[in-house]
């Protein structure tokens, strides 16, 4: 079986780096040739996930034709904004019916859609076997090979079935699921309640605090994502809670580590002009508020983080909001089948 990854950021190198421990056809597709130059040389990706070493028999190359033609199973481990391009570039040379897996977590910028929606549209014509990997899973450890779990989701099942077959092994262990709407939604919403607790922990607000604003983001993400139609439970697997905790928690979170920036006073370009990473929760932020808005979907968490980004509040000023907010019940939480006690 070959299989293609197409973006050579962390996570992408650490996949690869994951799958060439069990497979033998794999081809590496880097766009940027200052990285693709410094990995063929050193086996080692150390602009974004230095440490962790390429096998030599991975195929490193600048060719999306060369990296995609005849590939059984296509990773598409872009940023969330290159996606659609992403998607449209390799559509002729995709093999009909072959696997695609979209390894990005966020939402198109002028729709709304979510990654799978956007792919689908571009590849409609060869395949439909579209899958979203999503889970708990920071490129430094799953490249170090420490163990991880994470969720496979499609509305195809043969196509979950081929993806769970192709990452498992003894390090990363791989769930199926039939709710890619809610897969998809719990990775993109978390990276907004990662922002939030970045902030809260750059305010040094405490253990309290921060148990408080993780549990009430998962309502937020569980009513947003049920409003579409995605399962409750679903937003209680690695998907959901398993991936808005590491990301809420860890040292290599991205929107972590911007969220304490934020909360010392810098501004959200001066954040993005900080790193060489995208921070996908900024982005995110600004699309599910527009949604929330629209579709009238109570989400003060995601609220004030957008407000926040926009330097319409300061970080004290959004604390405030959020714990002054109306008395309600705890149950009382707008999902399909929930009951509220007043």
């Amino acid at each position: 079986m070959k299989i293609a990854m197409i973006g050579a950021g962390g996570w992408g190198t650490a996949m690869v780096s994951q799958l060439a421990r069990h497979h033998n056809d794999i081809s590496f597709y880097c766009r940027n040739p200052k990285v693709r130059d410094e990995i063929q040389e050193f086996r080692e990706n150390r602009t974004y996930l230095p440490g962790v070493l390429i096998p030599n028999h991975v195929q490193v190359t600048g060719s999306l034709k060369e990296a995609v033609s005849g590939s059984d199973c296509t990773i598409l481990c872009t940023p969330s904004k290159a996606i659609e391009e992403t998607a449209g570039s390799i559509s002729h040379f995709v093999k009909p019916e072959s696997v695609i897996v979209c390894a990005a977590k966020g939402l198109a910028a002028h729709d709304g859609l979510r990654l799978s929606q956007v792919i689908e549209k571009k590849l409609c014509l060869v395949t439909d076997r579209i899958v979203a990997l999503s889970g708990p899973n920071h490129a430094e450890e799953v490249g170090r090979g420490l163990p991880a779990a994470t969720v496979a989701a499609s509305r195809i099942p043969e196509a979950v079935q081929i993806v769970q077959d192709i990452y498992m092994s003894p390090t990363f262990r791989v769930y199926r699921s039939d709710d890619i709407i809610g897969v998809e939604y719990g990775g993109a919403l978390k990276n907004i309640m990662a922002l939030a607790a970045g902030v809260q922990d750059g305010l040094g607000l405490g253990d309290n605090c921060r148990a408080a604003l993780m549990t009430r983001g998962l309502v937020e993400m569980t009513r947003f994502g049920s409003h579409f139609g995605a399962k409750v439970s679903t937003f209680f697997g690695l998907s959901g809670m398993g991936d808005l905790i590491v990301t809420c928690t860890s040292k290599h979170s991205r929107n972590h580590a911007a969220g304490i920036l934020l909360a010392q006073g810098k501004n959200t370009q001066e954040v993005m002009s900080g790193t060489n990473m995208v921070v996908e929760g900024i982005r995110t932020a600004a699309i599910v508020h527009d949604i929330a808005q629209k579709e009238n979907i109570d989400m003060p968490i995601t609220e004030e983080v957008y407000r926040l980004l926009c330097g319409e509040h300061t970080p004290l000023e959004a604390l405030d909001l959020l714990m002054s907010r109306a008395k309600k019940a705890e149950s009382e939480m707008d999902l399909p089948g929930s009951g509220s006690m007043d």
